[in-house]
């Protein structure tokens, strides 16, 4: 694989596959102590585009301009950068690539859309079919949840089967059977009507707890003590903590083969 000119055998691209809505997109814009941590770059840190664009990786990764109607744009850092870094740590001779796609709830981030057939399936699906036996694909990581809590198709076990459909669509278009599935629980941090105690919250909580049933190759990312940012949406800090927890259940499962320390 060549990576902006440096040829770089595929066991040493390790392509990290991120979407979800808004907390992925980005909103983190403190504590201003992290900024360097997802701003700063790296030249074994890559963002992918389709078409062979190489872009050094830095925040924002995934924007989609902030929450309509809020002006001025509420764009922020995601947890992307997270990933990045830490994936790096656990490979540091490794060059480790983002494909990332946001949408807020309200530019129609929700399971269904990112799912095949949907309006972002093959935003996201495209590059990474371009990398397709040339790379090695670590994971898709998921921030999904809010958009599940009134939508009437995810009820009555509507979001778990939107999920595992997901995950059969990219494992099966990349050919990668065994793609590890890892997943955000809800934001246990939110407040008002997104609090997990509310408005159709439980719900999506109670199809979560069985996603690691039901998906092969899973993992649901615990949120409880995640810092925020604002009502539902993590900070800076809390998208290290949210990244460093998602490996660490990799790590525990197995998922990690391409790690060097």
């Amino acid at each position: 694989m060549s990576i902006n000119g440096t040829v770089v055998p595929k066991e040493k691209v390790i392509v990290l596959l991120h979407l979800g809505h808004s907390n992925m997109a980005g909103r983190a814009i403190d504590p201003a102590v992290e900024m360097p941590y997802f701003y700063n770059t790296d030249p074994h840190l890559w963002k992918y585009q389709l078409g062979g664009i190489w872009t050094p990786a830095k925040e924002w990764l995934c924007p989609d301009g902030g929450t309509p109607g809020i002006t001025p744009s509420n764009q922020g850092a995601g947890p992307g950068m997270a990933l990045l870094r830490h994936a790096l740590a656990l490979a540091p001779d490794a060059y480790i690539v983002s494909i990332g796609q946001g949408k807020a709830v309200e530019l129609s981030g929700n399971c269904f859309s990112f799912s095949k057939g949907g309006i972002f399936y093959e935003t996201l699906m495209g590059p990474a079919r371009e990398l397709k036996g040339k790379v090695t694909f670590g994971g898709l990581f998921v921030m999904l949840g809010i958009d599940a809590r009134t939508d009437p198709r995810t009820q009555n076990g509507g979001f778990l089967t939107c999920l595992s459909g997901m995950a059969d669509d990219f494992r099966t278009d990349l050919g990668e059977p065994n793609l590890p599935f890892i997943m955000g629980d809800y934001e246990r941090g939110a407040t008002g009507n997104l609090a997990p105690t509310c408005c159709g919250a439980p719900q999506v909580i109670e199809q979560l707890s069985h996603l690691e049933a039901t998906i092969s190759n899973s993992f649901l990312i615990p949120t409880d003590g995640i810092p925020m940012q604002d009502d539902h949406h993590y900070n800076m800090t809390g998208h290290r903590l949210w990244a460093d927890r998602a490996f660490a259940g990799m790590a525990a499962k197995g998922f990690l083969p391409w790690t060097t320390k």
